[in-house]
């Protein structure tokens, strides 16, 4: 007997008199006078474990944290995690001499504990099985809370203190004071038009413990990420920002400990990959491990990232893709099509401001010397209902061969996104004065508009007689814009601006719109569309340019090919003055790295052109004439 121990705890108990036993530690939780199976979980579980619950026992709160996240790849040990976490919880619960009158309870009223997951099937039988396991071949709770036995769907222990599995899509649970629960398979509940049935459940149940218990709860969220914009991202994100969560993400190899994958000299038996252009790093070629975009991955997994790269990343890794069927597979390339564009204007930035609702143009934007036609697409939308106006402008720089083809090599002159704030709605005669400077001041031969939203046939009419051509062009009624896009952007021959802005006023972070949109798109059969609380309104209108610019050889006119171009680096370099157009200043620096082959160059010093563009108020004083 360890009467050192006994002493010990008999001294605890005497400083927390609301405690009729010293709760465990998590360590000796899962050890043999408890759980009894410490030798069987792996050491990332225990140290998520140790640090959500404390190496000591805290005598005041459930646990150091709130909220805390588990995720990762498949088989990482979230089940496992569950099934401890939830009979931890209830232990030191049943250790308190009373839990109504600690927690200021009306004398039995049930204290539960809850477990959702996507079905009541599947929360009986997957995590719910597992937490029985466990209570049932604890020999504390065995001894000293045993449940009752007549309750095959719940377990009921004393003190009316209760483990309650449940289904997202139903509301039995609200009626109960629950301490802390379990969100199971976080990405996997349904999901309609209307609501996400994780994100009702997990605020059912967070509110639940506050209005009940306030800070003295715990609201866990398990489950792999099956893509970067569900609600399992969303929520890993906001706990990563809350210093009163704790998020833990895990690829498989990381679970099962780098042990297990190593060579006969005791170094690792491992590749490493590019996440980014998913592609494995060749052998011999230097990496920075501590790079974002790296992997270190153990050989046994190779196969499998080469033959499914986004299945490995989300299964193995736990990288989710931007969505679950990604219509644009290869998203590095829609980064390279940024890098470009920086590296043909460096230093410069986008031509258009980061403003949500009154976005302007930079003082160097201009067109004039530049003969080469644009042509624009207007994506409209007018109130502040949640949707965004789109615009887009650009041109063909050049002609390049692809595998035998002549194609056009296509850039953008800038991106535009404006939203009403609410309450508000978009001038559409602000929004086409846009377009008559973009011509009139700016100096852009832009001829050609193409549109595509409900009640523009005024806006049509009203060009037309400033002797624009307009056509209505739809990209959701067709896919054909969006895979003439796709198409430009998987042979590289195309580039825009790192366009960031704020998706809302009052917005602390920015977003870089065109290449989360262009990320998160997904063919539903039907259209091209964006995730539920994703939008599109600049990729609509950059598959608009690209769809007129690929079907209209005449904005090829007067472009000459990639190789024409090389032979006149020279020439056109001593030719680039400040006086040079907008998107023709050339030097004879290349970058075959990026699939640049002699287009880039410094902006020239005091290009003329000034701003002509603040929406949706009223555009700024248009140069005088």
């Amino acid at each position: 007997m360890d009467y050192a121990k006994i002493a010990a705890e008999a001294e605890w108990l005497k400083a927390n008199p609301h405690f009729i036993e010293k709760p465990a530690s998590m360590e000796e939780f899962l050890g043999a006078d408890y759980l009894d199976i410490e030798r069987l979980v792996r050491p990332k579980m225990k140290e998520a474990l140790i640090s959500i619950f404390g190496s000591e026992v805290n005598c005041n709160v459930i646990s150091n944290f709130r909220r805390a996240m588990l995720t990762g790849g498949i088989g990482i040990g979230k089940t496992t995690f569950a099934s401890i976490a939830l009979p931890y919880m209830a232990h030191w619960v049943l250790c308190l001499k009373d839990p109504q009158g600690y927690f200021n309870l009306l004398p039995g009223s049930r204290i539960a504990f809850m477990q959702m997951s996507t079905s009541e099937k599947q929360a009986l039988e997957v995590v719910f099985g597992d937490i029985f396991a466990r209570i049932k071949h604890s020999p504390w709770f065995v001894e000293n809370a045993p449940y009752d036995d007549k309750f095959t769907k719940q377990i009921r222990f004393p003190k009316d203190v209760w483990i309650i599995p449940g289904d997202s899509t139903e509301t039995s649970f609200e009626g109960y004071n629950i301490l802390a629960g379990i969100l199971d398979e976080a990405d996997s509940h349904k999901s309609t038009t209307d609501k996400d049935y994780a994100d009702v459940g997990y605020d059912t149940i967070n509110s639940r413990i506050e209005s009940r218990f306030e800070d003295k709860g715990l609201l866990i969220v398990i489950g792999q990420m099956k893509k970067a914009v569900g609600f399992a991202a969303k929520k890993y994100a906001e706990f990563q920002k809350d210093p009163l969560a704790y998020t833990m993400r895990l690829a498989i190899w990381e679970s099962m400990g780098w042990h297990r994958y190593l060579k006969t000299d005791g170094t690792r038996d491992s590749f490493f990959y590019d996440k980014k252009r998913k592609q494995i790093v060749p052998a011999g070629v230097a990496v920075v491990v501590t790079s974002e975009d790296i992997l270190e991955i153990p050989v046994v997994y190779q196969k499998s990232f080469e033959n499914n790269p986004e299945k490995a990343l989300r299964d193995l890794a736990g990288i989710p893709p931007s969505v679950s069927d990604p219509f644009i597979s290869n998203v590095d390339r829609i980064e390279l099509a940024v890098e470009k564009w920086n590296a043909r204007f460096p230093g410069v930035g986008s031509p258009v401001s980061d403003s949500p609702t009154r976005p302007k143009f930079a003082e160097w934007f201009t067109g004039k010397l530049d003969p080469r036609r644009r042509t624009l697409h207007l994506d409209i939308a007018y109130s502040g209902n949640g949707d965004a106006l789109g615009m887009a402008m650009g041109h063909v720089a050049e002609v390049t061969e692809v595998e035998g083809e002549l194609k056009p090599y296509i850039v953008f002159d800038f991106l535009l996104r404006m939203k009403a704030q609410p309450g508000t709605e978009i001038m559409l005669s602000d929004v086409r004065h846009v377009i008559y400077d973009l011509k009139e001041e700016f100096g852009f031969k832009l001829k050609n508009v193409t549109m595509d939203g409900f009640q523009s046939t005024d806006t049509m009419q009203q060009l037309r007689k400033r002797k624009f051509f307009v056509d209505y062009l739809s990209c959701d009624r067709s896919t054909l814009p969006y895979e003439d896009l796709r198409e430009a952007i998987n042979e590289r021959r195309i580039e825009f601006p790192p366009y960031l802005t704020y998706l809302n006023k009052g917005d602390t972070e920015r977003v870089q719109i065109a290449v989360k949109e262009l990320m998160e798109l997904s063919d539903t059969g039907k259209k091209i569309d964006h995730p539920t609380d994703g939008s599109k309104d600049v990729a609509d209108a950059m598959a608009g340019v690209v769809s007129t610019l690929m079907g209209d050889r005449a904005y090829r006119k007067g472009v000459t090919s990639l190789s024409e171009r090389r032979n006149r680096n020279l020439q056109e370099q001593e030719a680039a003055t400040g006086t040079t157009g907008f998107a023709d200043r050339i030097t004879p620096s290349l970058r075959p790295d990026l699939g640049i082959t002699g287009l880039q160059a410094p902006l020239p010093p005091g290009n003329v052109g000034r701003l002509g563009l603040a929406v949706p108020d009223r555009l700024q004083p248009r140069r005088e004439r």
